[in-house]
C-alpha cells in the first residue's frame, strides 16, 4: 500500500477512535442521567406505595369501625278528648291556621303558633308570633 494511503487510513482510524471516545463519554453521561432519574422515580414509587398502604389501612379500619345506628323517627300523635268531642292536635293546629288566614293574614307571616285549649269552655285560643291573643275557635 502506498504511503499516502497508509497515512490516510491511519488518520481515519484516529478520527474514528476520537469519535468513539466522545461517543463513549456521551453514552456514559446519558447513562448516569438515566440512573439518577430512575432513582428519583423509584423513590416516588416507594412513597406512593407507602401512601397507598396507609390509605388501605385507614379504609380497612373505617370498614371495621362499629356503625352507629340512627334513632328511628318516632311518629307521634296527640289527641285531646273532652266529654263531647275528640280532636287531634294536628287538626287543631290546622284550624288555627285556617282561622288566621280567614282574618286576612298570611301564613308566611306566621313564625310561631301557640295553642291554649280550655276544656271547661270548649275553646281553643291561639297566639301567633307572641302577639297577645290572635284568635280563638270552638272545639
Amino acid at each position: 500500500m502506498p504511503r499516502a494511503k497508509k497515512e490516510a487510513a491511519a488518520e481515519a482510524v484516529e478520527k474514528v477512535k476520537a469519535v468513539a471516545v466522545d461517543a463513549k463519554a456521551t453514552v456514559k453521561a446519558a447513562a448516569e442521567t438515566v440512573a439518577d432519574k430512575a432513582e428519583i422515580v423509584v423513590e416516588k414509587a416507594k412513597t406512593a406505595a407507602k401512601t397507598t398502604r396507609a390509605a388501605k389501612k385507614s379504609a380497612e379500619k373505617a370498614i371495621k369501625a362499629p356503625r352507629v345506628k340512627k334513632a328511628a323517627a318516632i311518629e307521634t300523635k296527640v289527641v285531646i278528648e273532652l266529654p263531647s268531642v275528640s280532636e287531634s292536635a294536628d287538626t287543631l293546629v290546622e284550624r288555627a291556621k285556617a282561622d288566621w288566614t280567614a282574618k286576612g293574614n298570611s301564613l308566611d307571616d306566621m313564625k310561631q303558633l301557640t295553642l291554649y285549649i280550655n276544656a271547661a269552655e270548649g275553646m281553643v285560643y291561639y297566639v301567633v308570633n307572641d302577639d297577645y291573643l290572635s284568635g280563638n275557635f270552638a272545639i
